[in-house]
């Protein structure tokens, strides 16, 4: 090849030029007696020979010499790969010419006996020239490619490769090559796609000189004849011509999404594609599924186009057609003998089948005359029925949204389906995840064959669970009466038989996942997703309100008689006592709020509900205290709904209240609930005149304030020290070191002597005097569901004001302590260092997390229960303890910031809040800092806006400088305990703290976005009242030393390998951008310090997710300024060349900035020469492997912080990315 290309940058000094030598050293790679060093100086030797300016003609020699063996040929195609790709924009037009001419001779001459992977490389080739210079100097491309269709069938399939790959590239994936000259190709590919008939028709105003296509029946026709022609032949036995029917499905798969729907119309493509669904081979089933699915897939079709494209599927034949191939599917649906493929088509029916039934909901009256709408709906409930829930979910989703159209929800087909329908919905609310690990229930045993881990079968039940309950909701609403009555009947007969073929209960057996309470579990969510449907039907009135309002009565009358009939009945298991008492709640406050007499029962009955406890059974124990503690918080509610009807009979309320006060099995806790839950009834009620009630509040609250000023509490706290005396922690370090906690192993199977039970005592005792529960008890009776400016709010406000200036001295102290506990550097380093590991191992939480712990949720937890007389119970009552003031002080500080004014209008508060909030914050552990992300962003949302400069600006720059500090530093350690890690290390726990950080790092940029984007802007309950308020990111805008603490941790996030977060911020990032176009600090900080980060990430294959946000990122820093950007790419390593970076900055900066894609595009290929390997690439190279579900069932599955798998030891060398900018 005479114009070959010039030679590049960095040539060897022995640069190969003798294709002998290629040859010596392919063989030496391939030759078994080779020794490492010899290959690997190979492998370097060919690297240089693919960048010498005989690459391309040595490459084609190569491989168009077929006595070569396969892989010699096959590294001929990877030479002329590396010219086209990095090396084409050098080309002179003539020297690409010569390329494209060696690409399209290639392609002539394979052969059937040549491998797949050599055929498809050529087809790979071509695609790169194509997307580089087709429809600008290569014009006669469409000839050359029906010259090879009329070949053979495996000069076909190169076609069909190149039809597919253009089609996917051009339109369907973000392809950075394509990208640079989308509009011109997506043009081109209408053009040889369409038939002229067509786009003449139908695109008349296109661009007539093109002059890229050949003939006029365009490749959709050409594609639909040649699936013809493959049915007609034997494909039963004949591979090839499976195989071509299959690919040619795929280039119609692919172009379905964009083609326009006249073309798709005009060659049948429908009518072919269901052709291919008719024969029984499960390969031309899958792809003919897979085009049809693309099809529907589409969104926006005009009328006439619905009734073109979507309703040939609704004809009698269409849907025969479907409900034959899905009834053949189900005949290999064994679990135990499952026919994998088959498996699939029955998956992607479904999903096909939800596309089709979303149509219907769409445009149900365009629907025309003699479509079989009974035997599609027959079709989507029998697929909703498969024991699949995999299978079914589409279908079901479907049938959710189906049901919302009235025309649907009414007809007669669907009207005869609600009893199955329902029966459905409700024998599938039950928990799966809870049934024992060796069930046979066919249901489950799919899941785990579909899902394979824990959190996404969590995720996924927890979503098909939402869906039962939102059918359930529309079908009462539509028939209130008939539905409810079937509904409570059928739980009457449940509750009647649960014990059946079950033994008693027995304290001693009790489980939280017996089968009695799944199935009392699966029937109160059944109702609770009933009673919604009701209270929507009750909020809509019709067209006949006296017959509505008798309805509404009768239905009332049975609820009424059904919940006192369950009243009567005594549940022995805690767990489904409970479950009853939540639902009577729901009951009695929101189906019956106008019946006060049931509700006086209920609440008589929650008064006289009392278990027997017995401590010999942990789980039951605690089973009873949180049926007790429910019973509160559901008389609290009941309170709040019937204030008034409750004063009325106040003084009987009171003396069994103050009995049951006064009873020594009362535990503190209950006490006070019960305390709270006669203020509610005084604070709450209408009819109390308002000084008697004021006077009452003030008494009760009195409490509280004298609690806080107590002199001896103020001065039991005022140092570190007193502070750990006070809670009988002050000999906590010789206690450890006596009783050898250093050397002892396992903490948990050394029983705890008398003096460390009397201590354990002791600390929760002193623990309880603390005046925290008695305030946050108080509080939250003061403020649940009241809105501000209401007029309980504004009496709470009043009597609060004079008790917040006492109570925040102290508050503030107990913070600052419970924070400094967990830092070892400051408050234990005058231990041993021993003794200081110790310590460290006391504040360690145990935690169980769905998806990594090795045990069940409850294993864990009756392994903490039974371990309480034990070390680690001991230390856990330590950690706990700290924990428990630390977290009830975050509390009373988030109910303060409701009485707005009182709170934030203290002038000294700011300081001395974020010293204590923020000071010993770097201790935590990132679980534990991000309860306190959480009430720092309730104390930063509630300010008013008025008050904003005085009391923000310490807060939000101490909350970022530490979220700062300690997100990246732990990313850093994880990311260190990676690369360090063997693959049999035990990862449990190290997954654990990687999921706990995501968790606190999508918090901390879900902060930023709200705080930073006007759109995002806080809800909060009093949202009327701020409505004319100034938008957050105004006042950070305007303040730039907050602005930059953001934008500092903004910076830093860029960094952390978690796809989420890093997304959210750099959208925040450019969101920002316009707002700097003047020379400032923050402007060079964004072309600079932000511009590094985001090239750096953007070179690493974790961040390959991130590619297409990045690069619009680096794109935008880069138009800000013309000098720091460009001195940054220039010193990258292969960025060398100042005339290419300067060509590639100019077209960036004429582009149309609309255009993001074309600017990722030039931004991506920009980098490419960044280490010799385009980023593109690369990203492709490091993708992990997609996983056996679809992105369709993937929506199901999606776990909100899910944490991801650990790879281990398999990173490439990226020392030298993290080094790019020569940062050490």
């Amino acid at each position: 090849m005479e114009a070959a290309g010039p030679p590049q940058n960095g040539d060897a000094p022995h640069a190969p030029n003798d294709l002998s030598q290629v040859l010596a050293a392919l063989g030496a790679i391939y030759e078994p007696s080779s020794s490492n060093e010899t290959r690997r100086q190979a492998t370097e030797y060919l690297e240089q020979a693919k960048r010498h300016p005989e690459a391309p003609s040595n490459g084609h020699t190569l491989a168009l010499d077929k006595s070569q063996p396969a892989q010699l040929r096959h590294y001929g195609l990877t030479m002329l790969e590396y010219s086209i790709k990095y090396n084409w924009e050098d080309f002179t037009v003539d020297q690409g010419e010569a390329l494209r001419n060696y690409v399209v001779e290639l392609a002539q001459n394979i052969a059937e006996e040549d491998p797949i992977y050599l055929r498809n490389k050529v087809a790979q080739l071509w695609t790169e020239i194509a997307k580089r210079s087709w429809g600008a100097e290569w014009m006669n491309m469409d000839e050359q490619l029906v010259e090879l269709w009329r070949n053979s069938l495996h000069h076909q399939a190169v076609v069909l490769y190149v039809l597919e790959t253009l089609s996917e590239e051009v339109f369907n994936r973000e392809d950075a090559t394509a990208g640079l000259r989308g509009s011109d190709l997506g043009r081109a590919c209408v053009e040889i796609f369409t038939p002229a008939a067509v786009i003449t028709e139908h695109l008349p105003t296109r661009d007539k000189n093109l002059n890229v296509r050949f003939g006029d029946e365009g490749w959709l026709k050409r594609l639909c004849d040649n699936l013809n022609w493959c049915l007609s032949q034997d494909y039963q036995s004949q591979e090839s011509v499976r195989l071509c029917a299959v690919k040619t499905m795929g280039a119609l798969r692919a172009s379905m999404t964009w083609v326009i729907p006249k073309a798709i119309v005009a060659v049948q493509v429908i009518e072919h594609v269901c052709k291919a669904l008719a024969v029984p081979v499960v390969e031309l089933q899958l792809a003919s599924v897979e085009v049809l699915q693309a099809i529907y897939s589409r969104h926006h079709l005009h009328d006439d186009e619905f009734v073109e494209l979507v309703c040939p599927m609704f004809t009698p034949g269409s849907v025969s057609l479907l409900r034959e191939v899905y009834g053949w599917t189900l005949s290999d649906m064994n679990i135990h003998d499952l026919n994998e493929q088959k498996y699939t088509l029955c998956r992607k029916l479904s999903e096909l089948a939800n596309s089709l039934g979303l149509f219907i909901e769409q445009k149900p009256q365009r629907i025309p005359e003699g479509s079989d709408l009974p035997g599609i709906f027959g079709l989507l409930f029998d697929i909703l029925r498969n024991p699949s829930l995999v299978v079914s979910i589409p279908v079901l989703h479907c049938w959710s949204k189906l049901l919302r159209s009235r025309i649907v929800r009414d007809s007669s087909v669907v009207t005869q389906m609600i009893g199955g329908l329902l029966e459905v919905c409700c024998s599938r609310l039950i928990r799966y995840e809870s049934f024992p690990e060796d069930s046979q229930d066919v249901t489950l045993l799919f899941l785990y064959e579909d899902i394979d881990t824990v959190p996404e079968r969590h995720a996924f039940l927890g979503n098909y669970r939402r869906f039962c309950a939102d059918v359930i909701e529309v079908l009462v609403r539509r028939t209130p009466v008939e539905a409810m009555e079937h509904i409570l009947a059928q739980a009457t007969e449940m509750f009647q038989k649960l014990y059946n073929d079950q033994p008693p209960f027995q304290p001693q057996t009790f489980s939280k996942q017996s089968p009695p309470v799944l199935q009392v579990d699966a029937q109160v969510t059944v109702i609770d997703a009933a009673l919604k449907g009701y209270l929507k039907w009750l909020s809509i009135q019709g067209s006949d309100p006296q017959e509505d309002e008798r309805k509404r009565t009768t239905m009332e009358d049975s609820f009424e008689q059904w919940c006192r009939q369950l009243l009567q009945a005594r549940f022995e298991d805690p767990e489904i006592a409970k479950k009853v008492i939540q639902l009577m709640s729901t009951f009695s406050t929101k189906a019956l709020p106008d019946r006060p007499a049931f509700a006086l029962t209920f609440l008589e009955h929650m008064l006289t509900v009392r278990l027997a406890d017995n401590t010999a059974f942990p789980q039951y124990s605690d089973a009873v205290k949180d049926l007790e503690r429910v019973c509160s918080l559901e008389m609290q509610k009941l309170a709040m709904k019937f204030p008034d009807d409750f004063t009325n009979v106040y003084d009987g309320l009171e003396r069994k209240i103050n009995e049951m006060i006064a009873d020594p099995t009362t535990d503190d806790r209950q006490r006070m609930a019960f305390s709270a839950f006669l203020f509610i009834i005084i604070h709450r009620s209408t009819t109390l005149d308002r000084e008697t009630q004021t006077a009452r509040m003030k008494q009760m609250l009195d409490q509280v304030q004298s609690a806080w000023q107590d002199d001896e509490f103020t001065s039991s706290i005022s140092s570190f020290q007193s502070f750990c005396g006070v809670l009988g922690m002050d000999r906590l370090p010789e206690f450890l070191s006596v009783n050898n906690f250093r050397g002892v192993q396992d903490w948990s199977e050394q029983p705890l002597g008398s003096d460390g039970q009397a201590l354990q005592a002791l600390i929760l005792d002193r623990s309880q005097q603390l005046p925290l529960r008695l305030t946050k008890t108080l509080l939250a009776a003061s403020i649940e569901k009241l809105r501000d400016g209401s007029a309980a709010y504004e009496t709470a406000a009043v009597l609060w004001a004079a008790a917040i200036p006492v109570i925040l001295p102290n508050i503030l102290q107990l913070v600052s302590h419970a924070q400094a506990f967990n830092n070892i550097e400051s408050n234990w380093c005058h231990l041993p260092l021993e003794l200081q590991q110790v310590i460290r191992r006391v504040l360690t939480d145990r935690f169980w997390q769905a998806g990594i712990s090795t045990e069940s949720r409850d294993d864990f937890f009756a392994r903490v229960s039974g371990s309480k007389s034990t070390y680690e119970g001991f230390a856990s009552t330590v950690r706990g303890t700290v924990r428990q003031i630390r977290e009830s002080s975050y509390y009373i500080l988030y109910s303060l910031t409701r009485f707005r004014d009182f709170f934030y209008g203290i002038s000294n508060l700011p300081g001395p809040l974020s010293e204590a909030l923020f000071g010993n914050a770097h201790a935590l552990s990132a679980h534990h800092l991000s309860v306190l992300l959480s009430v720092s962003t309730h104390l930063i949302e509630g300010c008013p806006a008025s008050l904003r400069p005085q009391f923000l600006p310490p807060m939000i720059e101490g909350l970022f400088r530490e979220l700062d500090s300690k997100i990246s530093s732990e990313w850093n350690d994880i990311n260190r305990q990676i690369v360090e890690s063997g693959e049999n290390d035990n990862l449990t726990d190290e997954m654990k703290t990687e999921s706990i950080l995501r968790q606190l790092t999508y918090s901390s940029v879900s902060l930023v976005a709200v705080l930073l984007d006007s759109r995002q802007e806080f809800a909060r309950q009093d949202e009327q009242s701020r409505k004319n308020e100034p938008p957050m990111c105004d006042f950070i805008l305007s303040n730039t030393a907050v602005l930059e603490r953001i934008l500092l941790f903004c910076n830093s996030i860029i960094r952390v390998r978690d796809t989420r977060s890093v997304v959210t911020i750099v959208r925040v990032i450019r969101g920002l951008i316009p707002r700097f176009k003047e020379k400032s600090p923050i402007r060079d900080f964004f072309c600079n310090d932000i511009l590094k980060n985001a090239i750096t990430s953007l070179h690493e294959p974790y961040f390959v997710d991130c590619q297409k946000e990045l690069a619009t990122l680096i794109a935008a820093t880069i138009h800000l300024d013309d000098e720091i950007p460009r001195g940054i790419l220039l010193s990258l390593p292969g960025m060398g060349d100042e005339s290419r970076v300067d060509r590639r900055l100019a077209k960036l900066k004429s582009a149309n900035r609309s255009d993001e894609r074309l600017q990722r595009s030039i931004v991506l290929e920009l980098l490419s020469s960044v280490r010799g390997v385009s980023i593109h690439e690369q990203g492709k190279i490091e993708r992990a492997k997609p996983k056996k579900k679809t992105a369709f069932q993937e929506q199901y599955m999606s776990v909100d912080q899910q944490a991801p798998a650990i790879v281990r030891g398999t990173s490439p060398a990226l020392a030298g990315v993290a080094d790019i900018f020569g940062d050490s």
